[in-house]
């Protein structure tokens, strides 16, 4: 093979590693897009005034995903779910996920992260007492499409109803309750009172920062791709120089 027929194997695979590894840092780039969106959507939803959600909005519980809702109806004490591992100023607790019956504008169950409760450290599956209403409530808080989820213990989990469950699941929840909930979770917000009134905190974790950590992440994988686009495409550049000045390329 001769030296010409050698650069001429090196630039296309020159071009090819350009190309990849720059396409890898605008896929970078776009993740970092998409979530500044999200993040603008969550501020923007926080900020906003709470909204009864209309007819068509329950009938699209996607679209109802990031805004400021209020809901009206009573909660089902019976159909509540525990999730597990979810610490917070450095202690170990739950999260209480309970259903909210509505009747108007149309009747549904929706899912209400009424808040966290600490973990009994002596007995485990001994929840810490919390009020619930037995009348009409009035609440608001923001949807979103499912609560964080964490790893999936290997060990079978407890999918009854009022178990202690690692992971929140709508299919699982329809057949332990045997009714189906919309698909989106509201987290409550504090109402008015600091501890809230129920005795559940709802000092919820900053989604801005971690989406933000997230953001500057995806920016330096892009910048790392682009750094090595242009290694590439100065040592391709090189090699073509000294074909051109020398008549071949630089010894191996």
């Amino acid at each position: 093979m001769t030296p010409l027929q050698k650069v001429g194997i090196a630039a296309i695979a020159g071009l090819l590693g350009i190309w990849a590894t720059s396409a890898l840092g605008f896929w970078q780039l776009r993740r970092a897009a998409a979530k500044e969106t999200l993040q603008q959507q969550i501020d923007a939803a926080a900020r906003a005034r709470p909204e009864l959600p209309t007819a068509q909005a329950l009938g699209d519980p996607a679209s109802l995903v990031h805004r400021h809702l209020r809901l009206q109806g009573r909660w089902l004490p019976d159909r509540v779910v525990y999730l597990d591992n979810r610490p917070q100023a450095g202690q170990a607790g739950f999260y209480v996920l309970m259903a909210l019956h509505v009747e108007q504008p149309v009747t549904a169950d929706i899912i209400v992260n009424r808040g966290w409760t600490p973990r009994n450290m002596q007995d485990r599956a001994s929840i810490e007492p919390y009020r619930t209403s037995e009348g009409p409530v009035d609440i608001t808080g923001v949807a979103l499409a499912d609560e964080p989820r964490l790893m999936d213990l290997a060990k079978p989990v407890d999918r009854s109803l009022k178990g202690i469950w690692q992971n929140f699941n709508f299919d699982a929840y329809a057949e332990s309750s045997g009714r189906a909930a919309l698909p989106i979770v509201v987290r409550q917000d504090l109402d008015g009172v600091a501890p809230s009134s129920d005795g559940l905190s709802r000092q919820w974790p900053d989604r801005g920062s971690t989406l933000q950590a997230q953001i500057d992440r995806h920016h330096g994988y892009a910048f790392q791709w682009f750094a090595l686009a242009a290694t590439l495409a100065a040592l391709l550049f090189y090699q073509i120089f000294r074909v051109i000045r020398y008549g071949r390329p630089s010894p191996q």
